[in-house]
């Protein structure tokens, strides 16, 4: 069932992104008029090309951490989707004042403006890895404590908190949902994507970081959308409502590196295996939370169902980036080494 939101003016921050993207396209589905706000730190050059001119989009380049322009910007709209997020998760070890910039000055200046142009509704794109390490597994939204493990996992919890005290204070409606790894033909960045890179440029080679345990959900990001849509339309009135959104289990990153090959039809005993970084049950990076596993029955119990299994969500996104890679010709980079150059670590990233 897909479901059919109110088509009230929406103001998308990041909305140039990966998931950003598919979160335009599908309120532009609705009828609404939909304004993106980003900086295109992280944007793909042909972002845009997909809506074919819409009229009813408009894009203002800005950053979520300029206070005035992010204002004016946003007079006018009903709604705000605040995905904007810094999505250099290893560089914060180094740098945490970008993840602090991104992460907690920029929403709290989204929330802000919302309250001085008076707007009463935001989505905002959390994360899973705000669990740090729970008690519980598979982890429910109410459980705690939340403990986070890095500053990107710190700032996603500063976020919600924020919206909270506002939400409370102004009788506002808001959601906050909790990410799984997030899949499509479209990502740039994440494991997934790093592997097809690697691969694409030797097929024989494969580095994993970490020791190939770590263990996420992982969701398409179609179903990560209707997931959203169904929680805005489905979810008890509440001042902030929280719900996890992702396939249930969980996928290793051995396993991920299995189905990226299969899908590049490149045999198991073909690739060599090099795992580095941290020792057993470690992450791959300071600070990457080793395991995810969510217990996703409050959105199930909505009516939502995810279309792809994980290992599915994981092949096809795989055949599909592969596919761009090659039809575009576009350096083969990690987002890692992508991060390397200065110009793509400005703050505010959509």
């Amino acid at each position: 069932m897909t479901d059919r939101l109110e088509p009230v003016r929406t103001f998308v921050t990041g909305g140039a992104g990966f998931i950003g993207g598919e979160v335009v396209a599908s309120l532009l589905g609705d009828g609404a008029l939909v304004t993106v706000f980003d900086n295109l730190t992280t944007a793909e050059p042909d972002w845009a090309t997909r809506f074919d001119r819409d009229p009813r989009l408009s894009f203002v380049r800005g950053d979520i951490t300029n206070r005035d322009v992010l204002r004016d910007a946003m007079t006018g709209h009903a709604r705000v989707v605040h995905l904007a997020s810094g999505t250099d998760i290893v560089g914060g070890f180094d740098h945490p004042e970008r993840d602090f910039e991104s992460g907690v000055v920029g929403t709290e200046l989204v929330c802000e403006s919302m309250r001085a142009v008076g707007i009463d509704e935001i989505w905002f794109a959390s994360s899973g890895v705000v669990y740090g390490r729970p008690a519980r597994i598979p982890t429910r939204e109410g459980d705690g404590p939340l403990l986070p493990e890095s500053h990107y996992a710190a700032a996603k919890l500063a976020g919600e908190a924020l919206i909270a005290g506002f939400a409370s204070l102004y009788d506002w409606r808001a959601y906050a949902f909790r990410f799984g790894n997030t899949v499509g033909p479209r990502t740039n960045h994440g494991v997934v994507h790093d592997f097809v890179v690697k691969l694409l440029r030797d097929p024989t080679r494969l580095e994993i970081l970490g020791d190939g345990t770590q263990a996420k959900p992982y969701v398409a990001v179609d179903d990560l959308v209707a997931g959203i849509r169904r929680g805005v339309a489905s979810a008890p009135r509440t001042p902030m409502a929280i719900l996890n959104v992702g396939t249930e289990g969980t996928v290793s990153v051995s396993q991920v590196a299995a189905i990226v090959m299969e899908a590049l039809g490149l045999r198991p005993g073909s690739v060599e295996l090099a795992y580095a970084g941290p020792g057993s049950g470690g992450g791959g990076w300071p600070g990457d939370t080793a395991y995810v596993e969510f217990d996703t029955s409050a959105l199930r119990a909505l009516g939502w169902e995810p279309r792809l299994s994980a290992a599915d969500a994981i092949g096809a996104a795989a055949r599909g980036i592969a596919d761009r890679y090659r039809a575009s010709g576009k350096p083969l980079l990690t987002r890692s080494e992508r991060c390397s150059n200065p110009l793509a670590n400005r703050k505010g990233a959509g």
